[in-house]
């Protein structure tokens, strides 16, 4: 049984971005931290095109035909296989997800060929490459693209998410990439009053924005391509156009970079 009266993380974001599956909760969640934040809905949608270049960009001029997509949320326009295989029509990619949600709306709407729907936790590795593993869809002797945008921000520090992103990419090979985006913030105070705000909305399913620093240490022992690790809206841009936000100018960033394991 799905509870709609909590709101969901992956339902304020779809919310955020446009959709349509959503329910009072999550708006008024959303609406909550519109209210501390203004340009939240401009982070989702430039986390999205932050997703959709870093794709198009490994599947096509890096020849990756494995993405694993960790905390994927909801199913929205231009999802990751369907951006993928523009470039690379034989990309597997699989979808992990522990939201109920997520999982009913993803068997109606991704139910295709090369694409696996996980329901397990993101940062238990071993369950999640195992499974991938067995099911046909991972071959870890072959580069992955393992992707974390917008997701850490649900996981405690308690639970280590620096070392359990560093022990997937220690387990992926020599040539893999992380794709990683993650609300982030200087500012000490408005961090920790969005975060507590969230943790209360969202029935303690949201953990923390984190700061520019904590978030670089995600990239610890790989190599940034297409640019320095910062503000995901400017991330291999190119000519597009693009929705960007100052750094200086706002206090919430949507944070990270496209890094590969040496």
């Amino acid at each position: 049984m799905i509870d709609v009266s909590q709101a969901s993380d992956a339902r304020i974001y779809d919310y955020l971005l446009g959709g349509s599956d959503n329910y009072p909760s999550d708006r008024v969640a959303a609406r909550r931290l519109l209210e501390i934040a203004p340009n939240t809905g401009e982070l989702a949608r430039i986390n999205r095109q932050f997703l959709a270049r870093a794709v198009r960009h490994l599947a096509g001029g890096c020849g990756i035909g494995q993405f694993l997509d960790n905390g994927s949320g909801l199913p929205s326009r231009d999802n990751v296989h369907q951006v993928a295989r523009r470039s690379n029509g034989a990309a597997r990619v699989v979808y992990v997800d522990n939201d109920p949600l997520v999982h009913a709306h993803a068997r109606m709407m991704l139910d295709e060929e090369n694409t696996l729907i996980l329901d397990a936790d993101m940062l238990e590795t071993t369950a999640v490459l195992e499974q991938s593993e067995q099911a046909g869809f991972l071959n870890r002797e072959v580069p992955v693209a393992a992707l974390f945008v917008d997701s850490l921000h649900c996981v405690a520090d308690e639970r280590d998410p620096w070392g359990r992103v560093r022990d997937l990419m220690d387990r992926l090979p020599s040539g893999s990439y992380l794709v990683l985006s993650h609300l982030a913030s200087d500012d000490v105070e408005f961090r920790t009053e969005a975060s507590r705000l969230m943790w209360q909305l969202t029935g303690r399913q949201w953990a923390r924005i984190r700061s520019f620093a904590q978030v670089r240490r995600f990239f610890e022992g790989l190599q940034p391509v297409g640019g320095a690790i910062g503000d995901v809206a400017r991330w291999r841009a190119g000519g597009e156009p693009q929705l960007q936000l100052e750094l200086a100018d706002t206090t919430l960033v949507a944070y990270g970079g496209v890094a590969r394991k040496p």
